[in-house]
């Protein structure tokens, strides 16, 4: 039985289309062979049932969807959208986050409209400094990146009383009580129609960058007639009427189960962890580790209440399946503390784009942080103690989320995994968007099951991806041994790759089959695809996942010339298979089709091509490779690199940039690349001293009152109390940021249940500990280095605790030390400018 992205789909189409056929799938740990049937093509519903504002712009460009995915210009698109809250960073550090998100492969800023930010004291709503939603937005246009407004009025996004200012919250029954009870209240039609201000001359139609919005967040609707669903109703005709007339709105898939889906598309997503599950238990596995055709992860959204809230009969195929909350990480609570990979996240998008994401939005790309209110009266997150309790207590300044771009600005190793696969979507997008998925028989959706291997395949016109999985969030997964994947296409039976594969545990990728390059079609490659360069020459380029023999076969009779450099081609008949290669800078096939048509293949190692980007200098598209983060800023043409602690590095480009730098030499070539290395004048960096000023008498006496157990709950303060019986440190810091260096990287090596860093009897920085270092960077807080006091708190941790953390977290300090502070280290970030002749 085929398992389509909807299974209503396929009832309904089937009954359409003769011949319909079943797959059929067969895995085991030893690998073998793993077939599927493909069945015929399905067609489209443009019936238009989905109702858009304006969607054209003035330039004539539509921006439109069908049931499967959506188009731009009439070309179909897989966008990539990434979430950072503007009222939560520094106005200052707008622009050069968005340059980061960009060069990370996000195309569209997602991003939160706190009304609790705006409106604090009522009548009073505030547009101005990190307020300035309408100054965002145009930087978003300056860099030719689209927006997604989520305008509330509630939106949680884990803001106290979910985004509701306090004298909104205070006429409400309960925290999660949206204010509706049949009428819209005039202060949600004053806030929306503020917005409309703001967003003016900014929507798609006006040759804006606002292309979608979402209203409010995670509504229990069950269909019309329910509240939920004329409150959604509502505020979506609301939105339109105070002129926010836009391509695409949209709201939660969760919990759901109807939404009024004439008006509002639901969006989906897929978290690897849920630090919002009221206990401190291990957790099974979600589901969005399988190939499922379950949009909804059902973990999501089940803190205000609505768990276990019944399935939609609504046919979910009249949408496209498009993300929303896709985790670029997870925020940790503080009864659930975890500590999370790359992969754990990476794995999310492979299944999802396998099942028929046609839209990959995260939440959040960029870690930020908590405002205090206006007059420092109270901080501004979400926890159990604020106007009516809320479930989850958070740091009251970290939102940092683990997210590939921390709170301070700073990339995470795994910020390169996520531009990776940002890469192939971003150039293989257009041409994956209309197949569909197809989910063989055979796959487990058992958390339990580390034996089998998880795959699906997305196809049309009898080309198409083979995608595999073999990672799941703290379960070790068996290797597969000589793995083949057969498809039976309507005209043709392939085996995918002849002899086998490999596959390690922990392994995903995304193989390609029947793929036309330049009138010459590939069969198939056991190598990942993941970025094309458009030159003279189309330029494709590949890398060999770690464990798996890269191997490339093309169809003879399409071939006029191969040329191989570091491999050998091998001709069997009607097939030329490449093999024998050694991925890296000078690993390259030089291919003349027998139309006449000349393209080239790059096959790099899984290492390089994670630490590649894409930027076009010049007009001339460019691959650079850097392990450091780099991000380009076309209207002053200018490169920039930022190195953590290193001030000489090397990076490679191809084909050659004109570059100017006084701190940039070429240094030669590395294969068919370009080499170059920055030399910065290294920065004296500063030893950070610290002295114990806390009354030791009162910490040991106040860690004996607490019977062994650790506070069920935060135990400090957004000011410094002196009284406060906990561990505090006074801060050396220097009184500015030393010559030569662009940021200091403070990580504290600290002991404890919280920490906190003050300045002026202020709080400007929190942690939950979770075993890793507390991070804090200095340019941020610049102007306060010569003139406040910096205090370091840490609140102590005892042997009973109902926290979850990670295995192998050092608790041991819990017994009898409870919490210290043993060391600062110091991080210098370099940075080298380069201009773009």
């Amino acid at each position: 039985m085929v398992k389509w992205e909807s299974f209503l789909f396929i009832i309904f189409m089937a009954s359409c289309l003769p011949g319909y056929s079943q797959s059929r799938a067969k895995e085991s740990a030893t690998g073998g062979e793993n077939t599927v049937q493909t069945g015929r093509d399905l067609p489209f519903i443009e019936g238009g049932h989905f109702k858009q504002g304006t969607h054209v712009d003035p330039r004539g460009r539509g921006l439109g969807l069908n049931n499967h995915h959506l188009r731009y210009d009439g070309k179909p698109i897989l966008p990539v959208m990434g979430e950072i809250h503007y009222t939560r960073y520094p106005e200052g550090e707008w622009e050069e986050a968005l340059l980061k998100m960009k060069a990370g492969g996000i195309g569209v800023i997602a991003l939160y409209c706190f009304w609790i930010h705006h409106e604090e004291e009522k009548g009073n709503i505030r547009f101005d400094g990190n307020r300035n939603v309408r100054r965002f937005i145009e930087l978003c246009a300056k860099h030719r990146l689209w927006a997604f407004v989520r305008i509330g009025p509630w939106c949680h996004g884990e803001a106290r009383n979910g985004g509701f200012p306090d004298w909104f919250a205070k006429q409400r029954g309960n925290a999660w009580d949206r204010g509706y009870e049949g009428r819209l209240d005039p202060a949600v039609e004053k806030w929306y129609n503020a917005l409309a201000g703001q967003f003016k001359g900014l929507a798609y139609k006006d040759g804006g960058p606002i292309i979608g919005l979402q209203v409010d967040n995670e509504v229990h609707s069950e269909g019309p007639g329910h509240l939920g669903y004329r409150y959604m109703s509502d505020l979506r005709n609301l939105a339109l009427a105070a002129g926010m007339d836009l391509p695409l709105y949209t709201a939660t898939g969760w919990p759901g189960p109807v939404l009024p889906e004439d008006l509002l598309m639901p969006l989906y997503g897929a978290y690897p962890e849920a630090p919002w599950e009221q206990h401190a238990r291990k957790l099974t596995p979600p589901i969005g580790y399988f190939f499922t055709a379950d949009r909804k992860d059902k973990a999501i959204g089940i803190d205000p209440g609505f768990g276990g809230v019944g399935e939609s009969k609504v046919p979910v195929y009249r949408h496209p399946l498009l993300t929303v909350e896709m985790g670029g990480g997870n925020q940790i609570t503080y009864h659930r503390r975890p500590r999370l990979e790359g992969k754990d996240m990476l794995a999310l998008v492979y299944t999802r784009l396998g099942v028929g994401a046609n839209m990959i939005g995260y939440y959040v790309f960029h870690g930020t942080q908590h405002p205090l209110s206006w007059h420092d009266e109270y901080p501004t997150q979400e926890s159990k103690i604020t106007v009516h309790p809320y479930p989850n207590d958070y740091p009251m300044i970290s939102y940092d989320f683990e997210a590939p771009l921390t709170e301070w600005g700073f990339m995470r190793d795994y910020y390169h995994d996520f531009k990776l696969i940002h890469h192939f979507i971003n150039d293989f997008g257009s041409d994956l968007a209309p197949m569909q998925a197809l989910i063989p028989d055979g796959n487990s959706a058992d958390p339990a099951d580390s034996l089998s291997l998880r795959w699906s395949i997305r196809s049309r016109g009898g080309r198409g991806y083979i995608f595999f999985n073999n990672y799941v969030r703290q379960v070790n997964t068996a290797a597969h041994r000589n793995v083949r994947f057969k498809i039976q296409l309507e005209k043709e039976t392939l085996t995918v790759p002849d002899g086998g594969i490999d596959i390690p545990a922990g392994a995903y990728g995304i193989l390609p089959f029947n793929t036309d390059m330049q009138g010459v079609l590939l069969k198939y490659s056991t190598a990942h695809p993941f970025m094309i360069l458009n030159h003279s020459e189309k330029c494709y380029f590949f890398y060999a996942i770690n464990g798996i023999v890269p191997e490339f076969t093309f169809q003879n009779s399409t071939v006029k010339k191969i040329t191989v450099r570091g491999g050998r081609a091998v001709s069997i008949g009607d097939r030329i298979t490449v093999r024998n290669l050694k991925p890296g800078k000078e690993c390259r096939m030089e291919i003349t089709a027998a139309s006449g048509g000349r393209f080239a293949v790059f096959l790099l190692s899984e290492d390089e091509a994670r630490c590649s980007y894409q930027f076009t200098f010049g007009g001339r598209e460019t691959i650079l490779m850097t392990d450091k983060m780099a991000f380009y800023d076309e209207k002053k043409k200018e490169l920039e690199l930022r190195s953590l602690g290193v001030p000489e590095f090397d990076f490679y480009a191809w084909p050659r940039p004109d570059f100017a730098s006084a701190s940039v030499v070429q240094n030669g070539k590395a294969g068919y690349f370009c080499a170059y290395r920055a030399v910065l004048p290294p920065c004296k960096t500063p030893e950070i001293k610290f002295r114990e000023i806390s009354r030791r008498a009162d910490f040991d006496a106040y860690c004996r009152s607490l019977g062994g157990k650790t506070p069920a709950g935060p135990t400090y303060s957004h000011r410094v109390d002196p009284d406060a019986p906990y561990l505090a440190y006074e801060l050396d810091l220097p009184e500015s940021i030393p010559e030569g260096a662009n940021d200091m990287l403070l990580e504290f090596d600290y002991r404890g249940n919280t920490a906190q860093v003050y300045a002026g009897g202020r709080i400007i920085a929190d942690d939950f500990y979770s075993g890793s270092k507390m991070p804090f960077a200095l340019r941020r807080h610049r102007e306060a280095l010569p003139k406040s006091r910096f205090l370091f708190q840490i609140t102590p941790m005892m042997p009973k605790h109902d926290i979850y953390f990670e295995e192998g977290t050092d608790l041991e300090f819990a017994e009898n030390l409870h919490a210290a502070l043993k060391g600062v280290s110091v991080i210098p970030e370099y940075s080298v400018k380069i201009r773009i002749k």
